[in-house]
């Protein structure tokens, strides 16, 4: 009975602090019930007031017992400081989540017992992934990490789940085990539904009673964990599945432009000229040696800057490796899910005005195309005109054998363009010779980089020397040949710049991508002495490509700038997107405010 009593006076003092320390703090709020600030108290007084009237009716027991109630304080406590990393900026915040938790912690058992614990415990390991993921990589999960992760390779997730996080897990899974038998033990002590029902509905009470004494400023749905944070990971994963979906769905709806009149001016046939388009992963510029990196990342390409174009400072489309190649091959502008005309795709392709007008198409992939998501299908649909399409099984560098046995297959008198989309600098910076690495000591693994800053940096850089050696060896291919090679990177890459690591801008870290010089990717165009004098128009347009080399350019100038430079007339042609029109107007969208 005493105990009883302790229990009341406690509920009661704490519930009379709450109501005066909101009313003095937010009365101007407090004036309007009407608004959310003072409907959710309203509601959920309402709500107590008629559980308190069911316990009575049936004889319910009101109030929790003291040691219940420490209990059930140490269960919430111990949810919140393991998962909520936002409940730590103020001093109010941290007893509002606890209070919130142990709310929603009564009201879950009540209605559905041991079935809640579905719900509690993968929300916890998630919230707990989440939290580890925001201390080592800078980023919490959200709609576009969430799609990314769902189009993440084996490899991808290998290098993550490596070394001390593959422990992180374990430690998880059992952290689950324990604060899942302490729930399930400490809930089982009250009884009654009822009791449960109504002690739910006043800690929420006064969770949110307390949340409002917050400075206005720094109002968040934060503050409701974690019902708030659970509604957020569901929409995430919900508009991720969008996402997806409507980014293939996107480029399905699209028509050829090969359905539209089109005629190339420059070739009629068989002068056995290669176009290689060349889309890249993850390629920073400014960590190619070509524009003045300190390392010997490019040493075969800066040994071709006499035949080289190359554009020291392209902005990427997107972080997204699917919207970049849809702005760079179709008419798309730099956001493909702008709501406005300018923005969105009128065409498919441009491969399609290529096979309309001389040229076999051959398309070469990575072995990340073996996915059957969005990646997968985006590019397979931007390359259906192909002759034939190859995925290399191995590195990169396997599908070389494949490009040569295509130019030994055709006859070198056909027109050919040879699409490439392979892994490259895409994490966890696979693809080297780690037998003999270029940049000492490197680690593929992308286990706690900020730890290993130095080895996942100069992994990162010798990726970027095997693509120099992978652009040659295909160079080497197409020697004596009339040949134009386009090569820009799909997105870049953050490797620990402001705190950022990996893919981490597409989560909620302080920065978007187009505020940091990871947008800035490699793109250049080589061209052998065969192809500059097959024909005037030719070495016309690269002269003026050449004097844009300092321009900034984009990726949506590429789909333009294939068509001038080859002299392809289509009603999709715009001539200030073109590098080899004398109308060209630079890159006018997001980019980083500061200036290289």
């Amino acid at each position: 009975m005493k105990g009883r009593l302790i229990g009341q006076i406690v509920y009661y003092v704490a519930l009379l602090v709450c109501l005066v320390v909101f009313i003095v703090g937010n009365y101007e709020r407090w004036q309007c019930v009407m608004s959310l600030p003072g409907l959710l108290p309203l509601v959920l007084s309402v709500l107590c007031v008629g559980a308190a009237g069911l316990c009575l009716w049936r004889r319910a027991p009101l109030i929790l017992s003291p040691w219940v109630l420490f209990l059930l304080t140490a269960l919430a406590a111990g949810y919140v400081y393991g998962g909520n990393m936002s409940a730590f900026g103020s001093a109010c915040e941290l007893p509002v989540a606890v209070l919130l938790t142990m709310g929603t912690l009564c009201l879950l058992w009540a209605l559905l017992r041991w079935g809640s614990l579905i719900i509690w415990l993968p929300f916890f390991f998630l919230q707990v992934m989440q939290y580890v993921g925001y201390e080592q990589y800078g980023t919490r999960l959200n709609s576009l990490v969430v799609a990314e992760t769902l189009e993440a390779s084996a490899e991808e997730y290998a290098a993550y789940l490596s070394g001390g996080n593959i422990w992180i897990v374990i430690g998880a899974v059992l952290g689950l085990a324990v604060i899942g038998t302490l729930h399930v033990l400490i809930l089982r002590r009250v009884k009654s539904r009822l009791c449960l029902l109504f002690n739910g509905l006043l800690f929420g009470l006064l969770g949110v009673l307390l949340a409002g004494t917050v400075a206005e400023h720094r109002q968040s749905g934060d503050h409701f964990w974690p019902i708030v944070a659970s509604y957020e990971l569901g929409e995430a994963f919900t508009e991720a599945l969008y996402h997806n979906q409507a980014t293939v769905q996107l480029v399905e709806d699209l028509h050829s432009p090969a359905e539209h009149p089109s005629s190339i001016r420059t070739l009629k046939g068989g002068e056995g000229v290669v176009l290689v388009l060349h889309i890249g992963e993850s390629v920073r510029q400014d960590r190619m040696s070509l524009n003045g990196y300190e390392k010997d990342t490019t040493p075969w390409l800066c040994s071709q800057r006499a035949r080289l174009i190359n554009f020291t400072d392209c902005i990427s489309a997107a972080q997204d490796t699917c919207q970049a190649q849809i702005a760079i091959m179709t008419d798309a502008r730099r956001n493909i899910y702008d709501t406005t005309p300018i923005m969105q795709p009128k065409t498919g392709s441009v491969l399609e005005l290529f096979k309309a007008n001389t040229f076999k198409i051959y398309s070469f992939f990575g072995r990340r195309v073996g996915q059957k998501l969005k990646y997968d299908r985006v590019v397979r649909l931007l390359t259906a005109c192909s002759e034939e399409r190859f995925n290399a099984p191995g590195s990169p560098w396997t599908a070389v054998p494949q490009i040569e046995g295509v130019l030994k297959s055709v006859s070198d008198k056909q027109n050919m363009v040879l699409f490439i989309n392979n892994e490259g600098s895409h994490t966890p910076f696979y693809h080297y010779d780690a037998d003999n690495p270029p940049f000492t000591p490197s680690v593929r693994s992308f286990d706690d980089p900020s730890e290993h800053a130095e080895e996942v940096n100069n992994a990162y850089d010798n990726t970027i020397h095997y693509t120099d050696e992978y652009i040659r060896r295909v160079a080497e291919l197409l020697r004596g040949r009339p040949f134009v090679y386009l090569y820009v990177s799909d997105h870049g890459e953050f490797l620990g710049h402001d705190g950022i690591w990996g893919r981490a801008a597409l989560g909620e870290s302080k920065y978007s991508y187009h505020d940091t010089d990871g947008c800035r990717v490699g793109m250049f165009v080589l061209t052998s002495p065969e192809f500059d004098a097959l024909h005037p128009d030719f070495a016309a347009a690269l002269e003026r490509m050449r004097s844009r080399a300092q321009m900034t350019v984009g990726h949506e100038h590429i789909f333009h700038t294939l068509l001038g430079l080859f002299g392809i007339s289509t009603q999709f042609y715009d001539p200030a997107l073109d590098l080899t029109s004398p109308q060209v107007q630079p890159y006018t969208g997001p980019m980083p405010a500061v200036q290289k």
